[in-house]
């Protein structure tokens, strides 16, 4: 059995070196750059993360029968082809969940420092999935007013888009979907945008989500965002317009990407059937080895400290005045040099 993996996911070469039960398995790891069609011709499990796009294109005349993806999201992935073809996939869902969490919480800390948010103001989250329940339970810890807007769900917490509205911040942290009954492509339209102005806006969902094209038109609304649409290439306008502007690096904590790429490895040891005594030993090996990388996760229970583990203000000035500044030609490159060379942080737990 042949597996190609790519080299970006955290540690993933480190770890699997170490583990045992993978006799007879040849593993090949490349550059994300270099997975292409005729790369994976021979191979039967693909593992990647968002940068390759899986699709006919990449898959077509191969011999592949699995995708892991080491993300949370699956935007990168066409699904419906790969159940046609009968391949099946899994991913990470939750993996980053916490990493995003105090990336909204550094955004609410650099908001404090400046005067445009204080712990009496309100915040309006867009979404209950595995970032809303954390995020929540950070606001409630630090007491600030929160309310959660979500049509899947039926909680009696659960309240309308338009109390969300007049929150003072509104957070999204949902899917990108199209065809669902409450679909979020273009969720947040200019008539949403008019009611809000001179609110905080933070995105780190999808770019496509937010009207962009009516959104750099309302100067009074601050936007904080870290997902455009038109990635790695989005507008000079919306980046530019942003209070805040990141290069889709949300979900980039060194835990959030250790927590991929662990359940990207649990769940191949079940796909090559690895033995349960077998796998719990590796899963010492891997406990160990984030211990000897010092990944643990902090705990200091101070809402300042959200800033001081990541600068988000000096990483979006960094990305704003490179990519703005740099030729058409080269924004690709600017926007994923900046992306690979996101400031290495840990997530703080409440």
């Amino acid at each position: 059995m042949k597996v190609i993996v790519d080299k970006g996911i955290k540690s993933i070469q480190e770890i699997i070196s170490l583990l045992k039960g993978f006799d007879g398995i040849e593993l090949k790891f490349f550059n994300s750059s270099n997975i292409n069609n005729s790369n994976i011709k021979d191979a039967d499990i693909l593992l990647v993360r968002s940068t390759v796009k899986v699709n006919e294109l990449l898959l077509t005349g191969t011999n592949i029968k699995l995708i892991g993806s080491a993300t949370s999201g699956i935007d990168h992935i066409d699904t419906d082809y790969l159940k046609n073809n009968y391949i099946k996939w899994f991913y990470a869902p939750g993996c980053n969940a916490l990493s995003v969490v105090n990336y909204v919480m550094s955004c609410i800390c650099f908001l404090k420092d400046e005067g445009m948010f204080d712990l009496t103001s309100s915040v309006g989250i867009v979404g209950y999935g595995n970032i809303g329940k954390k995020l929540k339970t950070a606001l409630d810890y630090f007491s600030i007013k929160n309310f959660i807007y979500d049509p899947f769900l039926n909680f009696n917490f659960l309240v309308d888009i338009e109390q969300i509205k007049s929150c003072d911040l509104i957070t999204l942290h949902v899917p990108m979907t199209y065809k669902s009954e409450f679909p979020t492509n273009n969720m947040i339209d200019v008539d949403f945008l008019d009611d809000i102005q001179g609110k905080t806006l933070i995105n780190t969902s999808r770019g496509g989500i937010v009207d962009e094209s009516k959104l750099i038109n309302l100067k009074n609304t601050n936007y904080i965002s870290d997902v455009w649409i038109n990635e790695p290439c989005p507008s000079n306008e919306i980046i530019d317009f942003a209070l805040l502007a990141t290069p889709h690096i949300a979900g980039h904590s060194i835990n959030g990407k250790i927590n991929g790429t662990i359940m990207l490895i649990d769940f191949l040891q079940s796909y090559i059937n690895i033995n349960d005594d077998q796998k719990k030993l590796n899963l010492e090996v891997i406990k160990n080895f984030i211990t000897s990388e010092d990944k643990d996760i902090q705990s200091k229970r101070d809402i300042a400290n959200y800033n001081i583990e990541y600068d988000i203000k000096l990483e979006s000035e960094i990305f704003k005045t490179k990519y703005i500044n740099s030729d058409t030609s080269n924004k690709k490159n600017i926007f994923e040099e900046i992306r690979s060379k996101h400031f290495p942080r840990k997530d703080i737990e409440i």
